[in-house]
């Protein structure tokens, strides 16, 4: 932690909230930062605590100071946790710990935690430490915000706030120059389906980029490792996602990523257990939960993912993961397992909502390469109750359906069919 006197030029007065179970630490920490007046203070004894006060008191939360050893739950648990949700985005997180190993220093980086307070400290040393905490809060400039916001954006999947914050100037060529943020260059990409061209800008990152301190490449080598998963370049993926487990081990997120790369390697066994590993840390780990289910679901395990779905809290749906079950389903046709698809499709329509019409186009496309043209339709016309409006710009054979009606539609398919038999 860089030096600084204790002051009141850090700007605004902020809300910290000070996670620590020695009460009598937690009693000092919170008599310091009082008595500065530049911090309006609340408190937790337990990470689970913390975690309750954050949902509901997230909005008047600008820091939280927390000890990265808990018994309750890790550090670096408890962190994780927190960065899954867009919720927190906009907090400032420090660890307080008595030592901090080079594993640690990398996830950190990872998860965008650049302040930490080495214990035992004095009163003097914490507040000057919590003052920086303060100021770099209330004065990070216009750029930095808003690549913060990108950020939130992204994990929000706003595609079209994206693109407007996209227009500021400056922020385009922050992301294109500045390691810290490269990534976001190829989640925006990823985001749009733009997955050769997010593994494009990558590659030239790096490519041109070596010189970069190895921590400052990490979550653009997630990013890249995600469009080659994208793409289909599943073995490349996981020769990534493995070297990110060994730099920054207690990531959990690397565990279900390696996951990922097997699931998509058809290697189901190996996926399941790197998802395992993530739950054994954290039980509520909504990607290794999301990992499982969709691992059952592969496997024909229906009743077995729908055990695992109905443990995920909070949203479950994402672009990226209703591309996962489009795109399994459409190998299974075109491998001419057209039943298997159609199981495969019905069991996914339980797992969505805001994406279901893709879900519903594709069954309805499996039934109509079975030749049950009734399903088939029905199918189609529930894709298009939905309100994803791109289906239309994208399925030309739903812009057919829409134009000629069931009875027009099914008469031609008939035809089409005896004239084939002929």
């Amino acid at each position: 932690m860089a030096d600084g006197d204790a002051n009141t030029t850090g700007g605004d007065k902020v809300c910290v909230l000070i996670v620590e179970e020695k009460s009598d630490l937690r009693t000092f920490f919170m008599s310091v930062l009082t008595k500065s007046g530049n911090f309006e203070v609340k408190n937790s004894a337990s990470a689970k605590e913390a975690l309750e006060i954050l949902a509901k008191e997230f909005a008047s939360i600008q820091i939280v100071a927390f000890d990265w050893q808990m018994t309750d739950m890790s550090g670096y648990v408890f962190i994780q946790r927190l960065r899954r949700d867009p919720l927190y985005d906009r907090i400032e997180f420090v660890v307080c710990s008595q030592v901090i190993s080079p594993e640690d220093s990398f996830l950190m980086v990872e998860l965008d935690v650049y302040h930490s307070i080495i214990k035992p400290v004095n009163a003097n040393d914490y507040l000057k430490a919590m003052e920086l905490v303060r100021a770099d809060y209330n004065q990070s400039k216009s750029t930095t915000l808003k690549l913060k916001e990108l950020h939130h954006l992204l994990n929000e999947e706003k595609i079209l706030e994206c693109d407007e914050l996209l227009k500021t100037p400056g922020i385009e060529d922050e992301i294109n120059k500045n390691p810290r943020f490269v990534y976001l260059g190829g989640e925006i990409r990823i985001l749009k389906k733009q997955y050769g061209e997010a593994v494009e800008f990558l590659k030239n990152f790096f490519k041109n980029k070596q010189e970069n301190p190895a921590e400052e490449n990490l979550k653009s080598l997630n990013t890249l490792g995600k469009a080659l998963c994208m793409v289909g370049r599943f073995d490349e993926a996981l020769l990534i996602y493995q070297k990110l487990e060994n730099k920054s081990p207690n990531n959990l997120s690397h565990k279900v990523m390696v996951g990922d790369a097997l699931l998509g390697l058809d290697d189901i066994a190996g996926a399941e257990e790197k998802y395992n590993e993530a739950l054994e840390a954290d039980s509520s780990h909504k990607d290794a939960l999301i990992g499982m289910t969709k691992a059952n679901s592969v496997n024909g395990n229906f009743d077995q993912a729908k055990s695992f779905f109905e443990k995920i809290e909070g949203n479950f749906e994402s672009r990226t993961l209703a591309s996962f079950y489009n795109n399994k389903g459409v190998a299974l046709v075109r491998n001419g397992k057209v039943k298997e698809a159609i199981l495969f499709y019905e069991n996914a329509l339980q797992f969505f909502d805001k994406f279901k019409g893709h879900v519903y186009f594709n069954l309805g496309m499996a039934y109509y390469r079975d030749g049950n043209i009734a399903s088939a339709l029905s199918c189609f016309q529930a894709a298009l109750a939905t309100d994803e409006l791109d289906l239309l710009a994208e399925k030309k054979i739903l812009k057919e359906f829409q134009e000629k009606g069931i009875e027009k539609f099914t008469a031609d398919y008939k035809d089409k069919m005896a004239r084939k038999q002929k």
